[in-house]
Order: C-alpha cells, then structure tokens, then sequence
C-alpha cells in the first residue's frame, strides 16, 4: 500500500479526491486529509507518508512553502492544480507529477503509475549504493616479501604500473604506504571491475574514485588525490570522456 496525505484547503477537491482514491484506487492508503500548512507540517513528519497530495494555493501559504518547512522531504509529491503556470516549477523542484482540477481518474492513475515506477528506481539504487558501501570493507590480499597483507578496498588509493609491475599505494593509519607487485594494472582493472569504485584514467594509472580530492584542466586533464602527498595521477585525453561519464553514474559529479 501506497501511504499518502492529501494537503488540499478546499472541501470540495478534498471529498471528490478521496471518493476517486477509494473507488478506482486500491493500493492507496489515505493517512490524513490537511487543510492548511501548519497542520500538514506536523502530519506529514509523525505520520512520514511515502506520497502527498499537495495543493499549491492553501491560503496564506502555498504547497512549495510546505516544502521548505518540513525538516526532511523523503516523500514523493504530486501536485494538485488548477492552474498550468505552475507546472513547469513544480517540474524544476522534482515534483513526481501534477494532476489538474477538476480531478480525472485516467490522470491521477497515470501520475500513480509513475510513482510506481520512480518508486521501483529508487529501491534498485539503493540496493547499488549498499552494495558498494558494503564492498568498500572487502579486502584483498597482496604478496608482500614472504607474506600476505589484507587491505580494504576502501583504502587503496592508487595503482600505478610499470609493465610487469604495479605499486599500490594505501592508507594504513592515517600514513601513505606503498608496496609493489608483480602483476600487470591491467590485472587489477579485471579484479575490481564491477565494484563501482576504481576506474583506468590512464595506461599506467588506475584510482579511486572516493580519494579524487580535485580535477584540474592545466595543459592536460589530471587529477590531485586526497592523500597527504596530494598525488597528481594524469588523465589521458582518449579515457576523459568515459571517466566523467562514470563519476557522473557513481554520484559523484553532478
């Protein structure tokens, strides 16, 4: 069930809403009716409705100002309007929809239906955003003069190869330390893809992209990382595109 509120202060557009919901809407579950902001601020953070209903006229106040009161906005919003002027705001702050008064089922089943489907997006990435956090804290093992040393994804920095060998660099208490293997960094780009956290910028350069402390465009793209020696890893100019591309997937650059 869909938990909603319907924020309207005209009774009418109120009752015909709700008749419309209970007998052509199944899966919506009306957890309160407000007639002013105030009261809407108060229901909408004890009850944290999933959708609300939001008129944009409500006497002194309009919809958008209920928006900048509450203290968190985790809930989608569908506008409820009889004016198209506001349309194209709404749009611009993120609204789910907007339907028109006076109210027709068809439209208010199409705005519930993209709900629906923004509501499905929006578990899948969470499930992806867990999914790296959790991956962050796997470790891997590197052969190190006799023995094995575990490191956490999450603190390697930066891989750079020389043919046949690859330095790591890694944080290990709040110091930079450095070890060197020998396996190819094309190794490791095979090892780490899918995880959401490394990326080749370069033939010999392989970061990640959670210690990128600044870009820069200086006679070349390049990339300074968050370590305390602030490292300067290049970016070669046929990788740029596919790189800003992937930190725009990750989150990371909006």
């Amino acid at each position: 069930m869909i938990r909603a509120v319907i924020v309207e202060d005209d009774l009418m557009h109120v009752k015909t809403l709700v008749e419309m919901i209970s007998t052509h809407i199944r899966d919506v579950e009306i957890l309160s009716v407000c007639t002013n902001v105030p009261e809407a601020v108060k229901q909408i953070e004890a009850l944290k409705p999933q959708l609300v209903f939001l008129d944009i006229e409500l006497g002194p106040y309009t919809g958008f100002d209920l928006l900048d009161m509450v203290s968190k906005r985790d809930f989608e919003v569908i506008f409820t309007t009889a004016y198209q002027k506001y349309a194209l705001r709404a749009i611009k702050i993120s609204a789910l929809d907007y339907i028109e008064k006076p109210f027709d089922v068809e439209d208010l089943k199409e705005a519930l239906s993209r709900y629906q489907t923004r509501a499905s997006e929006k578990k899948i990435q969470n499930l992806l955003n867990n999914f790296k956090i959790s991956i962050q804290d796997h470790k891997i093992a590197f052969y190190d003069k006799g023995t094995f040393l575990f490191v956490k994804l999450k603190d390697i920095l930066r891989l750079h190869s020389d043919n046949a060998y690859t330095e790591v660099y890694y944080n290990d208490n709040q110091l930079v330390n450095k070890l060197v293997v020998s396996k190819g960094i094309a190794h490791f780009e095979d090892l780490f893809e899918g995880r959401g956290l490394f990326f080749r910028v370069h033939n010999q350069h392989l970061i990640n992209i959670n210690h990128i402390k600044q870009l820069g465009n200086d006679n070349g793209f390049y990339i300074v990382m968050d370590d305390a020696e602030k490292s300067v890893v290049p970016v070669a100019r046929a990788r740029r595109d596919e790189f800003l591309l992937f930190l725009r997937q990750s989150g990371i650059l909006i």
